[in-house]
C-alpha cells in the first residue's frame, strides 16, 4: 500500500470514528475526488497505454469529428451562435478534435463558437488549458454553478462522465432493500464493507422507477448524483440538447441474473482490481450507466429523448465509414494502416464502442 493510499484510508477511518459508517457513495466520492488525495486530483497519468483505461477520444480523432458533425446537424436551424458545454473533458483531446473539425469544415460556425468546459479537477484543467492553447479565444472554463446562473441555449455533452460519478450500492435481501456502507474492520485494521438500511428513501424510489424485479441477493448501483446533474442541467439550459455518451445500458439489460454482483469495477494500470478498498485514491472506481434512469428522470426535468443507440450505430450514422473511405486510399503508408486499425476499433464488434450508448435529450423552451 502506497503512502497516498495509506493517507486517504486514515482520513476515512478517522471520519468513521467521528460520525459512524459512511455510505459507499460517500466513500467513492472521497476516493475519486478528495482535493488532495482523490484519484482524479493526483497528477499520475490515468488515460492511455500508461494509464488505467482508454476512452474513445484517445483511440482516434475521428471520434471528435463525428461528434462535431452531430453538433452542427442539431444546431443547423438556429440563428444563435453555437455554444458547446463539455463535462469531464479529461486531457482536452476530445475538445481539441471537435474544435479542429468545426474550424476545418464549418468556418462560419467556428467563428461564433463558444466552448465551455466544466472540470472539477485542477490537474485535468491544466492539461486541458495546455492542449487547447490554439483555441483560447473560443474556450473558457466554468463551474456548474456558474452555468446555472447564466441560462444558455447550448449543446451540452459528456463522454465517460456519468460512469465516474459516485454511486450507492444496493441489494435485495429477505425481500428488503439494503445499502452498502463502509465501516472500520472489526478484527483487523483497515476498512470493511457492511450492509444496513438505506440512507434515503430516494434510493428505493429509484429502484422502483426502473421497473425491474431484483433477485434475492442481487446487487445494483443507484446513481443519485446523475439525477441531480440532470436536474441542474435542465435548469441551466434555456433550450438545446444534452448528449450522454457512456458505457451502460437500459435497466432491464443491466439488472440481470448474470450481473448478480452489480457492475461496480476498479481499475489500476488496465488491470481489474478485486476490491474498491484496495489502493484507495490510486485506482479508478466506476459503474455502468443506467440509461433508463437518465431517460425517466430526464422527462421529469423537461428533457425529451431524441435518440438512444449504440455508439457504433451513432458513429456509422454520422458517416464514419464514409470518412475513412475518403481519407485512406489504396497506397497507405504504415502510419496510415495503424490509424485505420485504431479507428476500426471504434465500430467493429468487440471494439471499444460495443458497450457504449449515446443518449440525445432535447430541452425545449420552457
Amino acid at each position: 500500500m502506497s503512502d497516498a493510499s495509506t493517507t486517504i484510508e486514515q482520513m476515512l477511518t478517522e471520519r468513521i470514528e467521528r460520525i459512524g459508517p459512511m455510505t459507499f457513495r460517500d466513500f467513492m466520492q472521497a476516493a475519486l475526488y478528495d482535493a488532495e488525495h482523490g484519484y482524479y486530483s493526483t497528477s499520475r497519468l490515468k488515460i492511455g497505454a500508461d494509464g488505467d483505461y482508454y476512452t474513445s477520444s484517445n483511440v482516434h480523432s475521428a471520434f471528435g469529428a463525428m461528434l462535431s458533425r452531430a453538433f452542427i446537424q442539431l444546431w443547423n436551424n438556429s440563428d444563435e451562435p453555437l455554444t458547446v458545454v463539455e463535462f469531464g473533458a479529461g486531457t482536452g483531446q476530445l475538445a481539441h478534435d471537435i474544435l479542429s473539425s468545426i474550424r476545418e469544415n464549418n468556418a462560419a460556425s467556428f467563428e461564433r463558437l463558444n466552448y465551455i468546459l466544466i472540470e472539477t479537477s485542477s490537474i485535468m484543467r491544466k492539461l486541458q488549458q495546455k492542449r487547447l492553447t490554439d483555441f483560447s479565444s473560443h474556450v473558457r472554463w466554468l463551474e456548474l454553478e456558474d452555468l446555472e446562473g447564466l441560462p444558455v441555449a447550448a449543446i451540452a455533452f459528456s463522454n465517460e462522465f456519468i460512469d465516474a460519478l459516485p454511486v450507492h450500492c444496493m441489494r435485495r435481501r429477505n425481500n428488503q432493500i439494503q445499502e452498502l456502507y463502509i465501516d472500520r474492520a472489526c478484527r483487523k485494521s483497515g476498512l470493511a464493507l457492511v450492509w444496513a438500511e438505506p440512507s434515503t428513501g430516494a434510493l428505493v424510489d429509484y429502484i422502483k422507477r426502473c421497473d425491474v424485479s431484483l433477485n434475492e441477493g442481487q446487487v445494483v448501483e443507484v446513481n443519485l448524483d446523475a439525477i441531480d446533474w440532470l436536474r441542474r442541467m435542465s435548469r441551466a439550459m434555456r433550450r438545446g440538447y444534452l448528449i450522454t455518451i457512456d458505457y451502460g445500458d437500459l435497466a432491464h439489460e443491466l439488472w440481470t441474473a448474470e450481473r448478480r454482483l452489480g457492475t461496480l469495477r476498479s481499475f489500476y494500470q488496465h488491470r481489474l482490481i478485486d476490491s474498491p478498498l484496495e489502493q484507495i485514491g490510486e485506482q479508478d472506481i466506476t459503474a455502468s450507466v443506467n440509461f433508463t434512469a437518465l431517460i425517466e428522470y430526464g422527462r421529469d426535468f423537461g428533457l425529451e429523448v431524441l435518440s438512444y443507440e449504440r455508439q457504433t450505430a451513432f458513429l456509422t450514422r454520422m458517416g464514419l465509414i464514409e470518412q475513412l473511405a475518403a481519407q485512406y486510399g489504396t497506397t497507405d503508408t504504415l502510419d496510415d494502416l495503424k490509424e485505420r486499425l485504431a479507428v476500426k476499433n471504434l465500430f467493429v464488434p468487440g471494439g471499444i464502442s460495443e458497450n457504449f450508448r449515446v443518449l440525445v435529450q432535447e430541452k425545449l423552451v420552457s
